[in-house]
């Protein structure tokens, strides 16, 4: 169990940790006046005619202003990225840290297109997806109001964006990247037999002594595991009230064969 804030530090995987760490020192920063927010933005212009490619990483570390909305997406972004990588990762935070560079790479291919120029809130919403898709029957609720499915945690997001007043177009652009993101490491890998996106070599011999998230208390983990316990019960369920579905048309089948013949 965790307790209080050094708990829940010290329990917090490594990749989601140190993420954690820079926006939350970036968006410091910035607050303070030591950095100017308009030098983090992603522009192509700033950084290839302007050489400025701190840009290419800082532009995914501001995601708003001190205030309700910075606290909301933080609270989003701690959630989302902590449930990835410790439900889809365990062990592995190399893995996942190659994932999220790939798919900060599709969100700078896709943020002109969208013109979005802070990609924190679209490569927080791409791992969401990934995993809303990963782990669709897991039960989730909004302030034990809303309850629902994780695989309506994506459209659940875009609604609370638009009811909050906030522009949906990042939601709607990590939906488009999460869904490539979920093609390309999920789907084609079963479709051609091989994964294309696998984890260098190279990548594991660089950071091959990052420390993984083995020895820290997966809460997530926990709740996926209960999870699929109580989803593998109502699969069975519903395997068994199919079956008796089918035996039932069958025989009423016979039955109106057995009038027909009659």
């Amino acid at each position: 169990m965790e307790a209080g804030l050094g708990g829940i530090i010290r329990n917090t995987p490594v990749v989601t940790r140190l993420w954690i760490f820079l926006v939350i020192g970036t968006t410091t920063l910035t607050k303070l006046g030591f950095i100017d927010h308009l030098d983090l933005y992603f522009n192509y212009g700033l950084i290839f005619r302007r050489y400025q490619f701190w840009r290419l990483i800082t532009c995914f570390l501001y995601i708003a202003p001190f205030g309700v909305n910075f606290l909301f997406q933080v609270i989003l972004l701690y959630m989302t990225c902590r449930r990835l990588e410790e439900g889809s990762y365990p062990g592995r935070s190399v893995d996942f840290m190659f994932v999220i560079i790939i798919a900060g790479i599709l969100n700078l291919v896709l943020a002109p297109f969208f013109k979005v120029f802070f990609l924190g809130i679209p490569l927080s919403f791409t791992l969401g997806y990934l995993w809303a898709r990963r782990f669709p029957m897991v039960h989730m609720s909004i302030y034990g109001v809303l309850r629902f499915r994780a695989k309506y945690l994506p459209w659940v997001r875009v609604a609370l964006s638009f009811l909050m007043g906030f522009s949906a177009y990042p939601d709607f652009m990590g939906i488009v990247s999460g869904h490539i993101i979920f093609f390309f490491l999920d789907c084609l890998p079963e479709l051609v037999g091989k994964n294309i996106l696998k984890t260098p070599n190279f990548f594991r011999r660089i950071f091959g002594q990052l420390p993984d998230n083995q020895g820290f208390d997966p809460i997530f983990q926990e709740i996926i595991q209960n999870n699929e316990q109580e989803n593998q019960i109502e699969i069975e369920n519903e395997n068994e009230n199919q079956f008796e579905n089918e035996n039932n048309s069958d025989n009423e089948e016979e039955e109106e064969e057995e009038e027909i013949v009659l």
